[in-house]
């Protein structure tokens, strides 16, 4: 937004109006709502006309307070440090008032007023300039701000989305950001995130949301971290070694490196912690021991009766003895973990090797017809997930007649093909008693067996389901299990895609590939560019036209790929131009 000449000419403090414009223009740009509380202070800073001696004077103005008043000193501070020239002082009011008196005095007396002796002015207040926030120590504001600035000091123009800054988060505060602790029993230590953005030390962007820090944010986490080192308090001393959020999820992680000095020891303390550097010498998972954990099913927030009774399953399966959480899931609408009894720590939560999917018929039709139901069953694929349940309950039947067909080949890829269990229920009271079974079947399964928690810094994407193979594979009779945010953290909508998994994607949005297709093409060719160079080497088209065919003959046990979909995918990937195939 460019600034007009005019308001530049007529503005006493032409400097703090550049400022105030720079941040204007920035949070506009980011989308922030800030744009707005700067754009009011730049509009009444623009028309004051006298010169302000130092920033704390600028707070006469309507739509300055504080905060900004203090934004524009520590700006100032930095513009004198780097052009060399003296920091003014901050203004005393007692001395200004001492200087006015004097000025009066010698004004009186040069008009002969002065004859007789003026009384004592009475003793004014000293305002006290506004203390800048610092967030406690160990607390939730601490510790996002604290996240934040480990990577802030690497990448400036670094940010992070929630996910990611709470796993990050989690390491450096006291209480808990997923579950509600003490005597607020409604606010975790997420919501200091409001206190931060309001005081202009953390920038929300994008969708979905992307956080980073401010100016003044940097300013004061920098002033944490020297403070606490005064005092001798060390703000990473839980920690090995720290991995900072930009580098860690990109760090290599090869399972079979790992496995050889696998080594599970029992503890009561999850405080230790692991880091990539450490995590192919040192994997040592914390055992939960029979006795010092309960079973909780935890519900996805949209999973609703209806939109006027919204807590109609909530309410039924506590009243049935559940023992239960609603939040929003990543994957899944009702999935069960483990929960220390004791205090909160990192890893309080371990999320069950059971994953269950609702369907109502009309909602099973919907997704069918908009693809949701293959990016589903794509994405509980890559979950990890033993078990996975598939519940369709029956609705609306008489609106769904005309997609029988549809439904019934639905119901038998999830049992054929995919491997999945499914249940199906007449009504959403029987669904509520099944879920009821569930629970108490896996309260007998687990609470009297040991848990093994694997280290969220041992997690990566691209090598975590072969991880849990080779798992299983040495370690039958152990169960390992991640933490809930490393569940949210492998499942997240939002987070980056492997090549692979793009490339899966990819393929899927030809009609006629499904998963398992998609996924024996990408075994064969693991890349779009492998797979072109491939078409490239073939001399004659009929041999481009047939290769996936061929390639693929006897791999995928159903419904081979015939040589019409093998054409229609040389088409696609390679030809110059597209036919469409009947």
């Amino acid at each position: 937004m460019p600034r007009k000449r005019k308001e530049i000419d007529t503005c006493g403090n032409p400097l703090f109006l550049k400022w105030l414009g720079e941040w204007m223009e920035s949070a506009s740009a980011a989308n922030n709502k800030a744009f707005y509380t700067y754009k009011k202070a730049y509009d009444s800073m623009s028309k004051y006309p006298l010169p302000f001696q130092h920033p704390a004077e600028a707070a006469i103005l309507s739509g300055i307070g504080p905060g900004i008043c203090q934004r524009l000193e520590m700006r100032l501070k930095q513009h004198c440090e780097e052009t060399g020239q003296p920091i003014p002082q901050r203004p005393d009011e007692l001395s200004t008032s001492s200087k006015s008196k004097k000025s009066r005095q010698n004004s009186e007396e040069s008009l002969g007023f002065n004859d007789e002796p003026e009384p004592e002015p009475k003793r004014q207040k000293t305002t006290a300039a506004p203390k800048a926030y610092v967030p406690k120590y160990r607390s939730g504001a601490y510790a996002i701000m604290l996240a934040l600035y480990k990577s802030s000091e690497i990448d400036s123009n670094f940010s992070v989305t929630k996910t990611d800054l709470i796993k990050e988060a989690q390491r450096y505060c006291d209480a808990s950001f997923d579950i509600p602790s003490g005597k607020q029993k409604f606010y975790t230590a997420w919501n200091s995130m409001k206190t931060l953005l309001d005081k202009n030390y953390v920038c929300k962007n994008g969708y979905p949301s992307r956080f980073s820090l401010t100016e003044s944010g940097m300013l004061i986490a920098r002033q944490m971290v020297q403070t606490a080192s005064l005092q001798g308090k060390d703000p990473f001393s839980n920690l090995v070694q720290v991995a900072t959020l930009s580098t860690s999820s990109s760090t290599s992680f090869t399972p079979s490196t790992a496995l050889n000095n696998f080594n599970p020891t029992s503890s009561t303390s999850s405080s230790t912690s692991f880091t990539p550097s450490t995590a192919l010498n040192n994997f040592n998972p914390i055992a939960w021991e029979p006795g010092t954990f309960e079973i909780v099913l935890i519900l996805d927030t949209r999973e609703v009766k209806l939109k006027k009774d919204r807590d109609y399953i909530k309410d039924t399966l506590q009243d049935k003895g559940v023992s239960l959480s609603v939040r929003n899931l990543e994957l899944g609408d009702v999935i069960w973990v483990a929960r220390k009894n004791t205090a909160f720590s990192q890893m309080e939560e371990l999320v069950l090797d059971y994953i269950l999917e609702r369907k109502r018929m009309d909602d099973l039709v919907g997704s069918i017809k908009d693809g949701r139901f293959r990016e589903q069953k794509f994405r509980l694929s890559k979950s990890g997930a033993g078990q996975i349940i598939y519940l369709i309950e029956d609705y609306n039947l008489e609106e769904v007649a005309e997609f029988g067909d549809a439904v019934k080949t639905a119901m038998s890829s999830i049992q054929m093909l995919n491997g999945y269990f499914l249940k199906r229920t007449a009504t959403i009271d029987q669904s509520i008693d099944y879920l009821v079974r569930m629970t108490r079947m896996l309260k007998k399964k687990y609470e009297n067996t040991s848990l093994y928690a694997i280290p969220d810094n041992m997690i990566y994407r691209t090598s975590f389901l072969n991880m849990k193979k080779d798992l299983a594979t040495l370690y039958p009779d152990r169960t390992y299990l991640v933490t809930y945010s490393s569940y949210s953290d492998l499942n997240s909508k939002s987070k980056p895609l492997t090549l692979k998994d793009t490339f899966v994607r990819m393929l899927m949005t030809i009609r006629g590939i499904s998963v398992d297709k998609a996924a024996e093409i990408t075994k064969i060719y693991p890349t779009p560019r492998k797979l072109i160079e491939e078409f490239d080497s073939l001399t004659t088209e009929n041999d481009k036209k047939k290769m996936i065919m061929n390639a693929c003959n006897g791999i995928i046990r159903r419904k081979k790929i015939g040589p019409a979909l093998s054409d229609k995918i040389y088409q696609i990937w390679f030809a110059n131009n597209y036919h469409s195939l009947a």
